[in-house]
Parts: structure tokens; sequence; C-alpha cells
């Protein structure tokens, strides 16, 4: 196979924190100005025109101000600011949480659309970017400043799951990059900033397809979080985005090896199907997979019709070679099926996620998709790009036909991957399954994004 952190909370404010009034007024105005210096936007991480969200961006005038009451003053700011970016959608936030719909595709992209409405620069969940970012220009105007080391500022909001939002203020100043990161949630409904850092960006870059990178300076030895943050500025073709949703986010990077390795229909021995059944069981059957992970890896016999069911829904293999492959137990008329454990589930946060960027439509019904790997942690928009083949069929549903790595010295070695144990608990029986899921309709994605 081939980035000094300060947490911000009301009333404990004065004897925990102590910053010169100089790095106070920094902050503020970064809070303040959000978009830039040449007129072009207004002070609050949106395009000009849009209302004004509420901070006059003074800190005490002619006098010396307290730096407590600075710090007060800058938190008040921010909490306004971003409190009245939150009532722009508060609509949509509360009909959400009644429809039980917070997190979903559909009301992410809600939340994005109105924030882009009223001006402001907003994208899904921190390094998703399954949604277009709104207002575009505005970051790639501010990127072209950072890099000549020109003094700009720009805000992008990144909308959580649970319907708040992480707030970015970036600031360039003399070649440096500063990023303030508050976040803000609903309580008792009402939006709340309960948290905001400030650090200086250890790296950056703005890559060659339109993303953008930056990471919280760290010292060497540092083993807590890591703070990196990949957005992606340049919109992506939305038919991409579908074909990415359906074909290759349900199964992605984790936890198996699909497409890491070169293969094609009727050549399966690179596949381990009992990752792909855990990948697809939900697909496959609209509910969880029933069959437990455990430190160790737990053994389960899966009647055969289950698992078949799951594995000949997506791949065009034939019972008699799946029952070869794949542990089959003729006598239980079942599959001996072992659940990835502790040492080999590889189920971290830090792994890529893939990118449909390019297709093409066969004239046989086949679509080709050009999919890179995009590795956040690293600041890699292509850690490694290949090309899954598949064939949809009738009813919604549809086959993988092949996959394959494309060639290149930059390819990333795939250290997030973990080859499965093949070691099974010779004082245990495999636990039986329970009963067999009802049968399956044409094969459906239950959710819109997987790891």
């Amino acid at each position: 196979m081939y980035g000094s952190e300060k947490s911000t909370r009301a009333g404990k404010r004065r004897k925990e924190r102590r910053l010169n009034v100089a790095f106070a007024g920094t902050i503020l105005a970064l809070a303040v100005w959000g978009c830039g210096n040449n007129g072009k936007t207004d002070g609050y991480g949106k395009a000009a025109g849009y209302e004004d969200a509420g901070m006059d961006g003074e800190v005490g005038g002619e006098e010396a101000v307290d730096e407590d009451m600075a710090l007060d003053r800058q938190e008040e700011d921010l909490q306004t600011a971003s409190g009245k970016a939150a009532e722009a959608y508060r609509d949509i936030y509360e009909r959400a949480v009644q429809e039980n719909a917070l997190g979903s595709l559909e009301t992410t992209k809600a939340i994005v659309d109105r924030m882009g409405e009223y001006g402001y620069c907003a994208i899904d969940q921190e390094n998703k970017n399954q949604v277009n970012l709104t207002h575009p220009e505005l970051v790639k105007e501010w990127i072209g400043l950072a890099e000549e080391g020109k003094d700009g500022r720009q805000t992008i909001f990144s909308i959580m799951d649970d319907g708040g939002f992480i707030r970015f203020d970036l600031e360039s100043e003399k070649g440096t990059i500063f990023v303030t990161r508050s976040v803000l949630h609903w309580k008792g409904g009402m939006p709340e900033v309960d948290y905001t850092e400030r650090y200086p960006a250890g790296e950056w870059k703005y890559s060659q397809n339109g993303y953008l990178f930056f990471r919280k300076e760290v010292p060497a030895g540092y083993d807590g979080s890591q703070g990196y943050t990949a957005i992606r500025v340049e919109p992506l073709d939305e038919k991409c985005r579908e074909w990415n949703r359906k074909y290759i986010l349900p199964i992605g990077y984790g936890a198996n090896d699909m497409f890491l390795e070169d293969w094609t229909e009727g050549e399966w021995e690179v596949l381990d199907f009992d990752d792909l059944f855990a990948k697809l069981y939900s697909c496959a059957y609209g509910v969880p997979i029933p069959y437990e992970q455990s430190v160790d890896g737990t053994s389960y016999l899966v009647p055969e019709k289950e698992y078949e069911t799951v594995i000949q829904s997506y791949f065009s293999i034939d019972k008699k070679a799946l029952r070869i492959r794949q542990g089959y137990v003729e006598e239980k008329e079942a599959y001996e099926y072992r659940t990835r454990g502790f040492y080999d589930c590889a189920s971290s946060p830090n792994i890529p996620y893939p990118e449909v960027v390019s297709y093409e439509e066969n004239e046989d019904g086949t679509v080709c998709l050009t999919v890179n790997a995009v590795w956040p942690k690293e600041n890699m928009e292509r850690a490694f790009c290949h090309e899954v083949t598949v064939r949809p069929v009738e009813n919604g549903g549809f086959r993988y036909i092949s996959n394959r790595v494309i060639p290149s010295d930059e390819n990333a070695e795939p250290t997030w991957y973990v080859e499965k144990l093949a070691y099974f608990d010779t004082n245990t029986t495999p636990k039986a399954s329970g009963p067999i899921c009802a049968p399956i309709v044409a094969p459906t994605w239950s959710l819109w994004l997987t790891s």
C-alpha cells in the first residue's frame, strides 16, 4: 500500500487572565474588523451592504483602559456579534430541533445558505467540507493579502452538527497569521459563546485546488490538541458531491482497504468482505449493524442470507466464491464474522476523507469517479488519488466494479490503516446472531456522511 489556549467563561475573568492592553486591542479589532481593511467588506466577516452586527470597535478612547475591563469588553462584543449571527438562522435551528433534524445535511445546508444571505462566509462542520463555502471571494481576497505579507482580516463560520458554530477570525499581520477560534452553542434557546482561544498559525497554506489549511503552533513534544483546520474555499460541483455521498463516503478510508488497493470485478483477493460487511450493513438494511465491537474483537455466526444480502447488494460476487473466501461454516449455514478490536480498529478521527473531484459517465452505463483523499492533519488536499468505477442498477442500487490508485511519487503512506488481525479466540465459541433482519428494499444510504 502504497497547531497557547485561553478558555473564557463569565464570572472567571479577573483573577485568571492577565493580558496587556495592546493584545486586548488586537483581539477586539480582530472580532470587529473580521473582513479586511480594503473597504469592500464590513467589520464582521460579511459582504458589504449587509446589516451591522453590532460592535463599535472602540477600546476606551484616549484614556488608558484597565486590562480586565478591556478583556470583558472584548468578550461582550464577540458574544454580541456572534449572537446576532446565530439569530439569523434561529427559525431553522428551532424547526430542526422540533423535527429532530439537527446535524442532517439538509439542515446544515439551510443554515449555511441563510448565513450566506446575510453576507457571512459560512461552511459546514470543521474538516468535513461537504457544503460549499458562501462568499468564497472574500476569503480568497484575504488569502491574497496574507500571501503578500499584507495586513488583513477575515471571518469564517463553521456550522456544527448541534446547530452552533465555530467562528474563525483570521488575521494576517506583517507576514504572521493569527487565528481567534470561538465556539457558540445554543443553551436554553439562547446562543452563547462559551469558549475562545487565540493562537499564531504555526503553518498555513492555500492549495492549488482551493483548500485553506492552517494549524496551531505548538511546542515540540506537545501531545494535546493539534488544532488543524482544512476549509475548502473553491466550490465543488454538486454532482460530484452527490456521487461522493452515495458511493464513496459510506465506506471511506477508516477500518478497511477497499480504496487503498487496486482491484477489479471478479478479482476479489485483496478485499476483506468482513470489513465491508460492517461498513455496508446499515446501507443495506437501514438499521445499525447489531454485531458489537469489543476490545479484542468478537466472533459471530452470521446467517448466510443476512451476510450474502449485504455483500451481494454492492458487489457482483456469486455465493460460491464468497463462501470460499469468507469463513463460511456449512453445517451452521452461517459465516464466521469477527469484528475489529481495539488493536486493529484504526478508528482515529485523524484519517483522510474522500472527495470526488470529477466523474465520467461511460457508454456502458458505468460511472468512473476520480477521488482525492483529503488529509487535514497533514495539510494535504491529495494524500493520494484513486479512480472508482460503479455500475448503477435498477431500483436505485449499484455495484462497485473496480478501484485503481493513481501512481504518484507524492502519494502518502496510509499510516492510518491497520491490517485486520487474523486470529480468533480459540477458547470462545462464535456467538450466534439474532434473528435475520427483515427483507430489504432497494439499497438506500441512511446517513449523509460516515467516516
